[in-house]
């Protein structure tokens, strides 16, 4: 049985990762939310998979709660950790002004940062015995097209484009660190998907998202490592 962890799991594509991953045979997802009780979408699927899925408590941006994470995984196998927690500060579609040149939120920056950047590095690290268990441990962080640099033509969402350009570079060192312990690391960009973040006027349901980021995953091994690919497995630029 394999064992994944998703970040993030209580909506938008990390509940959708436990959707399809729920269900397929010899599979075990670890599903984490900020605040289980709250989280009914996650419980029931957790309900209907008994065995299958595990919900746990985790606020990505606060370390005792990822040392308490790590203190109840100890000794456990973990095949796939999927950084997907993420903070963009609202929607792209009404909220994009927070991070605009007239009225940048830089508290809000900070908060992106810590989550989007430093606490994917942060969990990485702190889960590392776990995923030296595995036979072929994959960690995916869950990168975006907005953190390509060569790809950026129209500027906006400085904080956001800027954790994710930063986050490539978290994952290229981990790459070389853990890659030589047998660890493979990458970033996935997801696509423009249809959830809070995205909006509806996005280019894929996160139904469609989430099945070609696992078709991709299931073909990754070391020698993808360090590779930054989106969800039909070609490469994205820098």
């Amino acid at each position: 049985m394999k064992t994944w962890l998703i970040t993030g799991a209580n909506r938008g594509i990390g509940l959708e990762y436990v959707r399809q991953l729920a269900g397929r045979e010899q599979v075990r997802v670890i599903a984490t939310t900020r605040d289980p009780a709250s989280s009914a979408a996650l419980q029931e699927l957790a309900a209907r998979h008994p065995g299958c899925v595990d919900v746990k408590a985790l606020d990505v941006a606060d370390p005792a709660s990822i040392d308490h994470l790590v203190d109840d995984l100890e000794g456990e196998t973990l095949d796939v950790l999927v950084n997907n927690a993420g903070l963009f500060g609202g929607s792209w579609a009404s909220d994009a002004g927070r991070q605009s040149l007239e009225a940048m939120d830089y508290a809000l920056w900070e908060d992106i940062l810590r989550v989007n950047t430093i606490a994917p590095f942060r969990l990485t690290v702190a889960l590392r015995a776990n995923l030296l268990r595995a036979a072929h441990p994959l960690v995916v962080m869950m990168g975006s097209d907005l953190g390509s640099i060569a790809a950026n033509a129209i500027g906006q969402s400085y904080a956001y484009r800027s954790s994710k350009a930063a986050l490539n570079m978290v994952m290229k060192g981990l790459s070389v660190e853990l890659g030589a312990q047998g660890i493979t690391v990458v970033s996935m960009a997801p696509g423009w998907t249809q959830t809070d973040l995205g909006g509806s006027a996005a280019t894929w349901p996160v139904e469609s998202s989430v099945e070609n980021q696992l078709k991709v995953i299931a073909g990754l091994g070391s020698k993808d490592n360090g590779r930054f690919v989106n969800l039909l497995g070609e490469d994205v630029a820098w």
